[in-house]
């Protein structure tokens, strides 16, 4: 398995909206997606920074929906409220217990 984690960094009062917009609009959009299988939201409400992680079941899963233009649209939601660009890396899954 594959994990991206993409790391925000947004204006602290946006975190709530933040939050709204990856389980009401992310997270259904990513479920369409060819090897998805999970995503969690972490949020440091005092630093303004929230990092997702979606799990995909290979690499190609998580690049192919790069390359459609699918990931950059989810990244797009959350342009008003970010202070600088989002970090992107990819790293495989070692160990996981869900």
């Amino acid at each position: 398995m594959y994990a991206r984690v993409t790391t925000f960094h947004l204006k602290v009062k946006a975190i709530e909206e933040a939050s709204k917009i990856y389980e009401d609009s992310v997270i259904p959009e990513a479920q369409k997606q060819p090897g998805f299988k999970n995503a969690f939201f972490l949020t440091n409400r005092n630093a303004g920074k929230f990092v997702s992680i979606t799990i995909w079941d290979t690499i190609e899963s998580a690049m192919a929906n790069q390359k459609s233009g699918y990931y950059q649209a989810q990244i797009d939601k959350f342009d008003d409220m970010s202070v600088v660009n989002p970090e992107v890396e990819g790293f495989s899954v070692g160990a996981m217990s869900i």
